[in-house]
């Protein structure tokens, strides 16, 4: 056997740390400190006789050797990890942890999860909500629920990433509210509250506004910003402003008539619905149900809509 084997837990550490140009990344999904990563890097490279790694502001970049040797490490580790999973593949009973925003998660996962349950109760579904990207490596989450405008944005070697939907972003009030402020054009938006998602720079009012053709450079919006859609929701339901919300988030509210859309012009953007997931996951049959499950519910949704 060759003897720098024995520096098999280095090459493990370096998958990690070349994955995420990121020593502090690294640490985070091995659980050990970034001190720890560091000295395990110099050691891999001190036996090599070689520079892996060049720091460039907060990234830790692959040199030449660096590259070479992370494309056997990345290769080698995902094949002793799909061995493992032939032998060790999880039955279809058991339990999943499904991510995603808190809006997805609080209007539309919980409200349609009984039927779920119903369709297959042996598999239990437990719920990360969070509108930070967290990380799928450290085994603590099973499917993450992802939503861009763009695929390519979601690109990881290591994961699966399917696109399974894609929905739209329309104006929304209650009618009450609509009925007091008289808001029938975009032009009528510009004098009323509007609801905004603090942070958010491709699905806002100054998108919409410049996708009608108003200017609105010598104008001030009267926003309330808010941290997440499900708060923003809450204060279009209460008749305190109009949001702009992804029309498959607010669906059984357009049908209910607790909201209405005052304007019938939509965003320009659409987001692309994505279930991302391990490559060399043992719950692959308990993923594929749940991800086929969604897909048809989500579809049936969009066909109620139309």
């Amino acid at each position: 056997m060759d003897k720098r084997l024995r520096w098999l837990n280095n090459l493990l550490c370096f998958e990690v740390a070349a994955r995420h140009q990121s020593y502090s990344k690294a640490a985070e999904e091995l659980y050990i400190s970034q001190a720890a990563v560091s000295q395990q890097m110099r050691q891999l490279e001190s036996n090599l006789g070689v520079s892996l790694f060049r720091r460039q502001a907060r990234k830790m970049l692959l040199t030449g050797p660096g590259r070479t040797l992370y494309a056997s490490c990345e290769k080698g580790f995902s094949e002793i990890v799909n061995g493992l999973n032939q032998v060790h593949e999880e039955p279809l009973e058991g339990s999943l942890t499904v991510t995603s925003t808190q809006a997805f998660c609080a209007l539309w996962l919980m409200p349609n999860l009984f039927e779920f349950f119903n369709e297959y109760p042996n598999i239990n579904i437990n719920i990360q909500a969070s509108n930070r990207i967290e990380s799928l490596h450290n085994g603590d989450i099973d499917i993450a629920i992802r939503f861009y405008n763009s695929t390519t944005a979601l690109q990881d070697d290591s994961l699966i990433t399917e696109r399974f939907g894609e929905n739209g972003v329309v104006p929304a009030c209650s009618p009450e509210f609509q009925t007091q402020m008289q808001l029938h054009s975009v032009k009528d938006l510009l004098g009323t509250r509007l609801l905004a998602l603090a942070g958010e720079e491709r699905a806002n009012w100054e998108a919409y506004f410049e996708h009608s053709k108003i200017n609105i450079s010598n104008k001030k919006l009267r926003k309330t910003v808010v941290s997440s859609s499900d708060l923003a929701l809450s204060a279009a339901l209460a008749g305190h402003g109009v949001m702009l919300a992804s029309d498959i988030m607010i669906g059984q509210y357009l049908k209910s008539g607790q909201l209405v859309v005052p304007v019938d012009i939509p965003h320009p953007i659409r987001w692309k619905s994505h279930f991302v997931y391990l490559k060399n996951s043992p719950k692959q049959k308990r993923i594929a149900h749940f991800c086929n499950w969604l897909t048809k519910k989500m579809a049936e949704h969009e066909v109620l809509q139309t």
